[in-house]
């Protein structure tokens, strides 16, 4: 008997019995009612193929007017279970859904395919749709009045200054930060504060900062603003600035909360060598006559400065409008392609089975096996490689993940990583070379 039947003896006898059936999607949201503006909704996506995946479910990306959808973050959940007495292989993503207003949302349509053993060694490609689901997203009729809706379990807000408001002047600058964080919400639905100040005082608000502190799996923990400004302070004289207001609906006692930065209280005193304009013009006191001065020559230089300093300003400002969107796309470009590699997935692979991880093992080899060989599923793989003992290790990783009889055998994949890395490294030995290398076993003929 050659290796491939060999290996393929192996691969069949793994297998349970799983006449004509096809995959199987299963979807579900959480929760499924009682969802408020703003609040994460979990929808969660099976994929169940009979006997055992052959390549990664090619789950789709998809947009939903009105809100916000987090994309899985490459952490599938692998399971078994029966139906209709079959056992089946599946495989689980969650995406989280963040609505930004009040009404009813529905999920696209949207295929998914799936490549999976239906009649092992052989595999097939099917693509199933995704079901049809919808929830509604409501705003609590306590906060309707509001210009904003923030759902959240806990709010802090606080405020720093520069230096303390004590022996104050007046020609002096002060700057004032407040930071505003909402646990499990997202930065950019905290509302930007009032910053007033009362006659005698300048107020020059600086841009906010937004920062979202997400999961692994792409969960917000908190949201956080940080909104600050510079007080100039033009005259003498004692001064309140109003206190800050921001409601917020705390999501474990189902109330409006109103989280309140108090007035503050300060005295400036005067300084006699703060000149708040422009100075006064001296006064004449000779009878000698004025000698009258051309403005354009008086000013020219100075004019000629600030219009070509203008208009530099000008080029500049055109240059980072016309070209920094570019070269940030292609920096996040270059960013997602690194990150989605034919090395980046390879070393994840290599270090699942360092760690014997066999559920991650067989995720990333599926995904590395998708990126380095796009056309090649992983039984197509062992049929061309014909190397026993490759086969072998892979069959070790399949009964562990996929035959419950040996679910709590122990494996290690240390194996497994060696004789890949050898494979790899052949293959990539000689770029002009497009085709499977044999021979990595030595006693192989």
């Amino acid at each position: 008997m050659s290796r491939v039947s060999l290996a393929s003896a192996i691969f069949v006898s793994l297998t349970l019995t799983a006449a004509a059936q096809g995959p199987v999607v299963r979807a579900t949201l959480e929760p499924a009612k009682g969802i408020l503006v703003g609040q994460p909704v979990r929808l969660v996506v099976s994929i169940y193929v009979p006997n055992y995946f052959t390549g990664t479910p090619d789950f789709p990306e998809f947009e939903i007017e009105n809100a916000i959808v987090v994309l899985p973050q490459d952490r599938p959940q692998n399971s078994n279970t029966k139906i209709n007495g079959v056992s089946y292989a599946g495989i689980t993503e969650t995406y989280v859904i963040y609505s930004q207003q009040a009404g009813d949302f529905h999920l696209p349509l949207a295929q998914i395919a799936v490549s999976y053993a239906a009649s092992p060694p052989k595999s097939a490609t099917a693509h199933v749709a995704l079901p049809a689901l919808s929830f509604h997203a409501d705003i609590p009729a306590a906060a309707r009045d509001l210009d904003y809706f923030l759902p959240t379990t806990s709010l802090t807000i606080r405020q720093t200054w520069s230096s303390p408001l004590k022996n104050l002047r007046a020609g002096t600058s002060i700057e004032r930060t407040i930071t505003v964080t909402a646990t499990q919400m997202q930065a950019m639905l905290i509302p930007p504060l009032p910053l007033d100040a009362p006659e005698g005082i300048r107020v020059y608000p600086e841009e906010p900062v937004v920062n979202d502190q997400k999961t692994d799996r792409g969960d917000f923990v908190y949201g956080r603003r940080t909104q600050a400004a510079k007080y100039f302070i033009q005259k003498e004289g004692a001064y309140t600035l109003p206190p800050i207001e921001l409601k917020w609906w705390n999501l474990s006692s189902n109330r409006l909360v109103t989280a309140t930065l108090p007035a503050v209280h300060f005295t400036v005193a005067s300084n006699p060598d703060f000149i708040a304009e422009l100075p006064p013009e001296p006064v004449v006191t000779s009878v000698a006559p004025v000698r009258k001065v051309n403005f354009w020559k008086r000013y020219r230089s100075t004019i000629m400065l600030t219009a070509l300093s203008f208009l530099a300003v000008l080029i500049v400002a055109w240059i980072i409008w016309r070209f920094l969107p570019y070269i940030d796309r292609n920096v996040r470009t270059w960013r997602e392609r690194h990150s989605h590699s034919e090395a980046i997935y390879f070393r994840h692979f290599r270090r699942a089975c360092i760690h014997s991880d066999a559920t991650q093992s067989y995720i990333w080899l599926l995904k590395w096996l998708a990126v380095a060989h796009p056309r090649t599923s992983l039984q197509q793989m062992l049929e061309r490689e014909d190397d026993l003992t490759l086969s072998s290790a892979v069959n070790d990783l399949a009964v562990v993940l996929f035959d419950k009889k040996t679910s709590d055998k122990q494996w290690n994949g240390k194996k497994l990583a060696q004789i890949l890395s050898k494979y790899r490294k052949a293959h990539t030995a000689s770029p002009s070379e497009r085709r499977w290398l044999r021979g990595l076993n030595p006693t192989a003929t």
